[in-house]
């Protein structure tokens, strides 16, 4: 259980960097998966956990960051 934690907090870290470096960071400035060069598997994870979580916010088919919802779930799980 540890791991998988540890492997979803490293993956999400390393995901919300990328929006960072793209600049994703509010609805205004969001990207598509290509412009953030995510995987396609980026979008199905949004259908599931990840989109719930308010971590990545889809708007009309652009991805950006929500850094509160980031916090919030790194406060809750550390």
């Amino acid at each position: 259980m540890f791991r998988r934690r540890e492997r979803v907090e490293a993956f999400l870290n390393k995901v919300a960097e990328r929006f960072r470096v793209k600049g994703a960071l509010s609805e205004s400035k969001a990207l598509t998966l290509e412009e953030l060069e995510l995987p396609f598997r980026f979008k199905d994870a949004m259908f599931k956990r990840l989109g719930k979580s308010g971590i990545f916010i889809e708007v009309n088919g652009k991805y950006y960051l929500s850094e509160d919802q980031l916090k919030k779930f790194n406060q809750k799980y550390s």
